[in-house]
């Protein structure tokens, strides 16, 4: 029979909780608060690009969508959504408010790239989700296109 030092007994002994404790099920959320947190999202990054357009000169003003200032739009979105996903609070707004957060799916922080990933495949992401509502397959409840592709996912925050 090993014995082991007090210690070393105590130090198992917590490595056992730790791993008892990471062994309960993910709880993914719901696509219905997601959508809560979207439109939070929507409404605020809406009021900053009103107040950007209102402050530039635009070189276009017969263009309503290909204006060269879209591109900016692109830029503050991309670094509004990637940027406050990998940040430590892992949420935007609407989502932190909504009181969820994004991770990977070991459950740390997302990376930047991953992020970037999410980002750009979102409007896949709404083709499916369209694609499955006129045909009548029933929407997803959790994991959505954008999260598989970036390997990341909404849990509620604890």
């Amino acid at each position: 029979m090993l014995v082991l030092p007090y210690f070393m007994e105590s130090l198992y002994a917590e490595s056992d909780k730790k791993t008892a404790l990471s062994t309960k099920p993910l709880v993914l959320s719901d696509l219905g608060i997601r959508f809560v947190a979207l439109v939070i999202d929507l409404l605020l990054f809406c009021i900053i690009l009103a107040i950007i357009d209102y402050y530039t000169i635009s070189s276009d003003e017969t263009a309503l969508l290909l204006k060269p200032e879209r591109l900016l739009h692109v830029l503050l979105g991309w670094l509004y959504f990637a940027g406050t996903e990998t940040c430590p609070c892992q949420a935007t707004l609407g989502k932190y408010v909504a009181g969820l957060k994004v991770q990977d799916s070991a459950g740390g922080r997302l990376s930047f790239i991953n992020a970037s990933i999410r980002y750009f495949a979102k409007p896949l992401t709404l083709f499916v989700l369209l694609f499955r509502f006129i045909t009548r397959s029933g929407l997803p409840q959790y994991q959505l296109l954008h999260d598989k592709l970036a390997d990341a996912q909404v849990v509620p925050r604890s």
